[in-house]
C-alpha cells in the first residue's frame, strides 16, 4: 500500500484494521523537511467531542521505508508533527489515558530521529499552535501561538537539550518512561 509515495505494508501496523469496523478512520503522513523521515498518524477517529486523534508510526527512507517507530498506546492529533529546521527533531501533541488515575495526561513528545530517542515534556500546549523557531547543538526553541487568538503575541520556551531526560525509542509503548522527570 503507498501513502504519499511512501510504500509500505501498513496493514500490519497495531490498530490499521479498525478501520474495517470504523469507516471513518483516516491516515496522515507528513514528511521531513528532506524526506528522509515521514511521520504517520493512523487510524484517525474522533475519541470526544473536535477531538480526533491515532496511532503513531515513524519510517525512515523513502526508497525502502524502514519502520523505525511505532507507537500505539498513546495517541497523537494528525495536525501536530513540527519538524525543526534540519529535521533532526520532531513535536507531537500526545495523550494517554493513565487507567489507574481515571483521567488523561497529554505531554508534548519531542522526538530526536538521529539518535532514535524520545522525551515526554510537560508544557500546556493544548490550546496552541507549535512551531520550533531556532534550533543548535544545544537549545530548541519552541514558540507556541493560541488557537483562539494568533494575533496575541506567542510564548517562547527555550528547551535545553542536555536536561532532557531520553528514552530510546524502543521503549516508546512503556508510558510510564513518559511520565518520569
Amino acid at each position: 500500500m503507498e501513502i504519499n509515495g511512501w510504500n509500505y505494508l501498513f496493514e500490519n501496523l497495531p490498530h490499521w484494521r479498525i478501520r474495517d469496523r470504523f469507516p471513518y478512520v483516516y491516515d496522515q503522513l507528513t514528511q521531513s523537511p528532506s524526506g528522509e523521515y515521514a511521520i504517520l498518524i493512523y487510524s484517525i477517529a474522533e475519541v470526544s467531542m473536535c477531538n480526533e486523534v491515532g496511532c503513531l508510526a515513524v519510517f525512515e527512507s523513502r526508497e525502502h521505508p524502514a519502520l523505525i517507530l511505532n507507537a500505539y498506546k498513546a495517541h497523537f492529533s494528525p495536525q501536530s508533527p513540527v519538524f525543526s529546521a534540519n529535521g533532526r527533531y520532531v513535536c507531537l501533541k500526545s495523550q494517554m489515558y493513565l487507567s489507574g488515575q481515571n483521567r488523561v495526561e497529554c505531554p508534548l513528545l519531542l522526538l530526536d530521529l538521529y539518535d532514535r530517542q524520545f522525551t515526554a515534556l510537560t508544557l500546556d500546549t493544548h490550546d496552541h499552535q507549535i512551531a520550533i523557531q531556532n534550533q543548535t547543538e544545544k537549545e530548541l526553541v519552541l514558540s507556541l501561538t493560541p488557537y483562539s487568538n494568533p494575533s496575541e503575541s506567542e510564548q517562547q520556551i527555550s528547551i535545553q537539550i542536555a536536561e532532557l531526560l531520553w528514552h530510546p525509542f524502543q521503549e516508546i509503548n512503556m508510558l510510564e518512561r513518559w511520565l518520569k522527570r
